[in-house]
């Protein structure tokens, strides 16, 4: 059987600073920050072993992000 890997996790954030800062106090650093116009977020990438967890943060209050933050809260995505 092939060992299975979880390449990310997506964690819907209102602000990725605010969001990061709780994962840097658990010694977690942000390994980069890009923008994805077309989906209207900002992602933010933290490294944890072979895996990553990815914050989203929305850029427009009409982004897919936004609408999930509005109608669930803050917290996983996918």
């Amino acid at each position: 059987m092939a060992e299975l890997k979880l390449d990310h996790i997506g964690i819907a954030v209102p602000s990725l600073a605010e969001g990061g800062a709780v994962y840097e106090a658990l010694g977690i650093v942000v390994g980069g920050i890009e923008e994805v116009p077309e989906q209207k977020v900002k992602v933010a990438f933290l490294p944890v072993g072979d895996t990553r967890l990815e914050l989203l943060e929305p850029t427009d209050p009409d982004s897919p992000i936004a609408r999930h933050i509005e109608r669930r809260g803050p917290g996983l995505h996918h």
